[in-house]
């Protein structure tokens, strides 16, 4: 092999582990503006790899999807303005977001390996774009497809918070408080982070309203 094709040779397994290392630095950081743009190129990669599918078996395939699902899943995740993050995500971020989150269950599906997070994320960017009815169905899927009981209290915590801010009222509200504090009793180890999580979505998109 020449040095040229060398350097056209698929990205191996060791400058993979160092593209993470890459991104986990970014994520210390707090650079989202370089962490997405690098994602991007993680995800078009290993996407143009699917695409020459001749080249792989079925297994082989499943692990890149697994891959792409990843990277696509990381560019929802760090455009979803409901962290409440220091730094101001654009909408046109925002928008690329729900694109990717999108994407994220589109491949997942093709792996058959629709996994709790890509319908979560999809959850989380469509009530960001206040598209509750859809948020409510991806948060429903979620639960379904939850195999702890923590994960799907914290499914009905999501579907809870929709509703509240799709039909403010005592009732949905209340709902949404006793929901969230079923969490934090519910999963001793990760019950108060993912109680916050709802709690802080809940600030900021009441803040934005």
């Amino acid at each position: 092999m020449t040095d040229y094709e060398i350097a056209l040779a698929p990205i191996t397994e060791a400058e993979r582990k160092a593209f993470n290392e890459l991104m986990v630095e970014l994520r210390k950081l707090r650079r989202s503006d370089l962490f997405v743009p690098v994602a991007r190129l993680q995800l078009l990669y290993t996407l143009n790899r699917i695409e020459q599918s001749e080249e792989y078996n079925e297994t082989e395939l499943n692990e890149l999807r697994t891959l792409a699902r990843g990277y696509a899943f990381n560019i929802a995740s760090f455009t979803w303005p409901g962290w409440d993050d220091e730094e101001t995500i654009s909408t046109e971020s925002q928008q690329l977001g729900l694109s990717a989150a999108r994407i994220a269950l589109a491949i997942a599906k093709q792996a058959k390996d629709v996994t709790f997070n890509a319908l979560w994320i999809n959850g989380a960017h469509e009530l960001n774009a206040g598209n509750f009815e859809v948020a409510l169905r991806f948060f429903q899927e979620t639960h379904d497809t939850a195999h702890a009981e923590s994960e799907r209290c914290m499914a009905l915590g999501w579907i809870a918070l929709t509703q509240s801010l799709k039909s403010p009222s005592d009732e949905t509200h209340s709902t949404l408080a006793r929901t969230v504090q079923k969490i934090r009793d519910t999963d001793e180890e990760n019950g108060e982070f993912f109680a916050t999580q709802i709690e802080t979505a809940l600030e900021v998109y009441t803040r934005q309203n």
